[in-house]
C-alpha cells in the first residue's frame, strides 16, 4: 500500500471519527445534558402554572370564608361565631358598633340621655362611616352564635369591598356590603353594610 492511499484512508478515517464524535445523539453526555434540560423546562413550566394559579386566587375572599367556618363537626356547614367580631373587625369599626347599637339597641339611657348620645354618636362619626340608624350588629347577626347557617354566597364588588349574603333560617336573610382594610398584614372588616333580604 503506498503511502499516499494509507494517508487518503486514514484522513477519511479521522474526518469520520470527527464527524460522529461531535454528533449528539452517539454521546451519552450531551444526550443526557439534553434530557435535563427537558425535565427543568417541564418543570419550571409546572411551577409557572401553580404560581399563576396562586395569583389568580383571592385571598381577602377566602379570608372572608374563614369567619364563616364551623370549628367542630356538630355544626352545620357554616357557622359564626360572636366572640371572633373583635378579631374580624378593626377597634374604630367595633367601636362604631357599639356606639350606634348603645342608641338603637336596647339600652340603659334615659330619655334625657338619648338625644345628647345621638347627637354625640353623629358629631364622632358622620365624616366617617355612613351612620345607622337602628339596631344593626356585624351581618345582622343575633345575640348567640348561629351554628347552622344555611349558606352563605361571598362576591367581590370592588377592591378589598365584598357582598356576602347569608341564610341564617328561618326566614332571616342578609345581604351585607362589607369594606375591607388590611392591618399588620392581616385583613379586617372596617365597615359592612346590611339589609335583610326577603
Amino acid at each position: 500500500m503506498s503511502i499516499k492511499i494509507f494517508s487518503a484512508i486514514l484522513a477519511v478515517l479521522l474526518v469520520t471519527a470527527g464527524c460522529t464524535g461531535s454528533d449528539n445523539t452517539n454521546n451519552p453526555a450531551r444526550e443526557m445534558h439534553r434530557n435535563e434540560k427537558k425535565i427543568l423546562l417541564s418543570d419550571s413550566t409546572k411551577n409557572n402554572d401553580r404560581v399563576a394559579s396562586k395569583t389568580t386566587a383571592d385571598p381577602a375572599k377566602e379570608w372572608l370564608e374563614t369567619i364563616f367556618r364551623c370549628e367542630d363537626g356538630k355544626s352545620g356547614k357554616y357557622c359564626y361565631y360572636l366572640d371572633k367580631e373583635e378579631i374580624i373587625c378593626t377597634a374604630r369599626f367595633t367601636e362604631f358598633l357599639q356606639d350606634a347599637n348603645e342608641i338603637y339597641g336596647p339600652s340603659n339611657l334615659t330619655d334625657a340621655e338619648l338625644p345628647e348620645a345621638e347627637a354625640r354618636y353623629k358629631a364622632k362619626w358622620k365624616n366617617i362611616y355612613p351612620l345607622y340608624t337602628q339596631e344593626m350588629w356585624l351581618f345582622g347577626r343575633g345575640n348567640d352564635d348561629a351554628l347552622r347557617i344555611n349558606s352563605v354566597l361571598i362576591k367581590k364588588l370592588d377592591t378589598n369591598k365584598y357582598s356576602i349574603f347569608i341564610d341564617y333560617g328561618d326566614n332571616i336573610k342578609t345581604q351585607n356590603e362589607v369594606q375591607l382594610v388590611i392591618e399588620e398584614n392581616n385583613y379586617k372588616i372596617d365597615y359592612c353594610k346590611t339589609s335583610f333580604a326577603q
